[in-house]
C-alpha cells in the first residue's frame, strides 16, 4: 500500500499548481510549466488541527524527468516509470495507463496581481472554489514553476503550505534513471470495485489499479486535488496507525495521519479494509468518506462464526 500512493502522491504535489492555469484555457502556460527545466530546495508543510509535519527537499526537472530529494530519500518521475531509493537500493513503479487531466467546474481563478519572489518578478494567482479563496499561488513569471503554494481548509486556514528557498530556472545536472531496480512492478488497469462510487463530492474516479491478489486502488481527482483510496481483504493495517488520530464524521470514527504533503486515513467495515491517501483538504476528506463505506464491525456472533468457519 504505502509504496503504490506515496510516488503518486508526490507526483500531484509537483503539478498540482500548473493544473490550475486550465480554467483559462492557458494551454501553452499549462505546458511550459509541465516541461520547464529548474532547480530548487525548498520546504513543505501540512496541519490538520494539532497534527502538523513538514519537510525539506531538493527538487530538479530536466528534460521531462523529476527528482525530489528530502530526508526519507530520493524519488524520480519520469513518463510512467516512477522510482524511489530506500537504502542504497532502488525499487521502481510503473503505470500502464492513465485518464486524461480534467479540472472540477467549482474552481474559477480570482484577479492576477505582479509581485516579486526570491527576488524574480513573479503573479500571485487566488484559486477560488465558489466564494471560498482555495488556494494562493506564486508563480515564476519566467519559467511558470511555482515558487509557494498555499491550501487553505473549510475556515480559510492554511491547511498545506509549500514553498521554494531557493531557485535557479535551469537544471544544475542532468538527471538519468538508476541503472538497474532491486523491484520493478507495473501497475496494471483493473475493474472498479462495486463498494467504491464512481464519483465523491466533485472527485471522479479516474482509474483503477491491482494490487496483487489483495485488492485495488481507486484514484480519484477534481483536477487540483486528489486521492487513492485502497481497499483489501480485512488483515493488519500498516503500523504507523498504531499511534494515530481518532477523529470522527458523523459520529462515526477513523484514524488519520498527516505527513508533509499528504492525509492518510485508515479505517474498516465488517469485511473490508480502506486507506485513503491525498492531498485534498480537510473540509473535502470529510465530504468525501460520508460517500465512501462507512466503519463498521460486525456483532459478536458473526465475528465467533468468522473465527471458526472463515
Amino acid at each position: 500500500m504505502i509504496r503504490y500512493s506515496i510516488p503518486l502522491a508526490l507526483a500531484g504535489l509537483i503539478l498540482l499548481p500548473t493544473a490550475t492555469y486550465a480554467d483559462e484555457g492557458l494551454a501553452d502556460v499549462l505546458e511550459s510549466a509541465m516541461d520547464a527545466d529548474f532547480h530548487g530546495s525548498g520546504v513543505v508543510m501540512c496541519r490538520w488541527g494539532q497534527d502538523s509535519a513538514a519537510t525539506t527537499y531538493e527538487v530538479t526537472r530536466s528534460d521531462g524527468m523529476s527528482m525530489v530529494s528530502g530526508p526519507a530519500g530520493d524519488f524520480i518521475l519520469s513518463g510512467s516509470l516512477i522510482a524511489t531509493q530506500s537504502g542504497a537500493d532502488w525499487y521502481a513503479l510503473e503505470v500502464g495507463e492513465w485518464s486524461a487531466w480534467n479540472l472540477s467546474e467549482r474552481y474559477s481563478l480570482g484577479d492576477r496581481v505582479a509581485t516579486t519572489r526570491l527576488g524574480r518578478p513573479a503573479t500571485e494567482v487566488i484559486v477560488m472554489e465558489g466564494e471560498r479563496k482555495r488556494a494562493r499561488l506564486v508563480i515564476d513569471d519566467e519559467s511558470t514553476v511555482p515558487l509557494l503554494t498555499e491550501v487553505f481548509d473549510g475556515n480559510g486556514d492554511v491547511f498545506r503550505f509549500a514553498a521554494l528557498v531557493e531557485f535557479i530556472a535551469a537544471p544544475v545536472t542532468e538527471l538519468e534513471m538508476p541503472e538497474g531496480f532491486m523491484e520493478h512492478e507495473m501497475l496494471m488497469s483493473d475493474v472498479p470495485s462495486p463498494r467504491l462510487p464512481g464519483a465523491a463530492f466533485g472527485y471522479s474516479r479516474t482509474d483503477t489499479y491491482a494490487m496483487g491478489d489483495t485488492g485495488t486502488q481507486a484514484f480519484y481527482t477534481d483536477g487540483l486535488f486528489s486521492f487513492s483510496v485502497f481497499e483489501a481483504g480485512l488483515g493488519t493495517r500498516p503500523a504507523e496507525f498504531d499511534s494515530a488520530t481518532r477523529f470522527e464524521v458523523d459520529g462515526v470514527a477513523y484514524s488519520r495521519i498527516v505527513t508533509p504533503s499528504n492525509v492518510w486515513v485508515a479505517w474498516s467495515t465488517p469485511d473490508r479494509s480502506y486507506v485513503l491517501v491525498g492531498d485534498l483538504p480537510p473540509d473535502h476528506i470529510e465530504e468525501v468518506l460520508r460517500r465512501l463505506p462507512k466503519p463498521g464491525f460486525r456483532g459478536v456472533i458473526m465475528r465467533l462464526l468468522f473465527r471458526l468457519f472463515g
